[in-house]
């Protein structure tokens, strides 16, 4: 058994985890890595050519852009949405009896978009929890179900004809579920470009990569000032410790009581061919109570399938598909609920990850919030 002494351990190596290293690197600070894997939810497939995880980036994800290769842009063109044995595009003339109901989405957008965008900037130097709370509007958002905003603003008809399934195939949620800060968050792309990407794994983690210890931890013990970590084989013994994991491990190391309700989805990467009816658009949007969310389809003759519970039968959707990959997102992230969930554990200890805005950009701020806890204050 092999013992080390560090300064700051990190566990995990998701987007948030490499995001807190990369700044502590930059500052000069001593510390490693331990994870199962590099990437987290950035997983992709065995080529690196298809991202089974995050899907897309949008233009304003300042800090993630700069490791990322950007590829096509999505276009709200490229959408389909399927309801029962309805089937419609966004841009359709019925979409006339919703403006007023789709201008006034814009406008509450553009207000969110403005308050979230600070939020982001207040983020790096507070944590989540006190950037939201020190808001009245966005916390306002937070602690209301987004059934109910969509009711007070009369927005129902136009939402339960579009942007519930467009949320349903995002969040693999329904809108009585969420609260109105993600319901507006993953509306965001209607006036924000998204687009396809690749993540740079390799560039970002090149200066500090031999500070990665691939492992399991096994235990974690705080005593006198220091923790101790005990992964395979080896011990650890560190000031700072850095838990950028999923949500369980925050639950049973970190005191965390309550979260908000995580959700999960299944994904199949399918070779094949889709079904005439699927064949015109890129992205097909599905509702409940229908247990198929999305399709996308990667325009290589492969395709992404989204599915809760039970497998379709997916002669259903494509002719002689063959899946080339499955894998089961449990928990795809944690919006749904109310609950904020503060990074600053006490004690040098620090949550970081998605647990309270599920995102790659604001996951990637709360590493840069934990990295500038220990340079600054440490």
């Amino acid at each position: 058994m092999v013992a080390k002494i560090c300064d700051t351990v990190i566990i995990g190596a998701g987007i948030s985890g490499l995001a807190c290293a990369k700044n502590l690197q930059e500052n000069d600070r001593d510390f490693m890595i331990i994870s199962e894997n590099i990437g987290g939810r950035i997983r992709t497939s065995e080529d690196g050519t298809t991202n089974y995880g995050a899907f897309f980036v949008c233009s304003d994800y300042y800090h993630v852009l700069k490791h990322v290769t950007i590829r096509k842009r999505i276009k709200l063109s490229d959408f389909c949405f399927h309801n029962d044995d309805k089937i419609y595009v966004l841009f359709e003339p019925k979409l006339i009896a919703y403006i007023f109901q789709f201008m006034k989405t814009l406008k509450l957008l553009y207000k969110f978009r403005k308050s979230f965008r600070s939020f982001r900037r207040s983020s790096e130097k507070v944590s989540q929890k006190k950037a939201i709370e020190n808001d009245p509007f966005l916390h306002q958002l937070y602690m209301q179900n987004a059934a109910d905003f969509v009711k007070i603003h009369k927005m129902e008809k136009g939402t339960n004809r579009y942007l519930s399934q467009a949320l349903y195939s995002t969040t693999f949620s329904q809108i009585n579920e969420m609260n109105a800060f993600s319901f507006l968050q993953y509306l965001l792309p209607l006036i924000t470009p998204i687009y396809a990407f690749k993540f740079e794994k390799e560039k970002m983690i090149e200066p500090f990569k031999e500070r990665i210890f691939i492992g399991t931890v096994k235990n974690l013990i705080y005593k006198e000032g220091i923790y101790k970590i005990k992964f395979d084989r080896n011990i650890v013994h560190a000031k700072n410790v850095v838990l950028a994991t999923q949500i369980n491990w925050s639950k049973k190391f970190a005191g965390v009581k309550k979260t908000n309700k995580p959700v999960s989805t299944n994904m199949l990467h399918i070779k094949g061919n889709l079904a005439n009816i699927f064949s015109k658009k890129l992205y097909h949007l599905f509702t409940p109570p229908s247990n198929v969310q999305a399709i996308a389809n990667l325009k290589d003759g492969t395709f992404l399938f989204y599915y809760k519970g039970e497998r379709p039968a997916l002669e259903n959707f494509f002719k002689d598909p063959e899946v080339i990959a499955q894998h089961y997102w449990n928990p795809a992230g944690t919006i749904n609920g109310h609950t904020l969930i503060e990074s600053d554990r006490g004690n040098n200890f620090y949550l970081i990850g998605d647990y309270n805005v599920a995102s790659l950009e604001e996951s990637y701020i709360t590493g840069i919030y934990a990295a500038n806890q220990i340079i600054n204050f440490q």
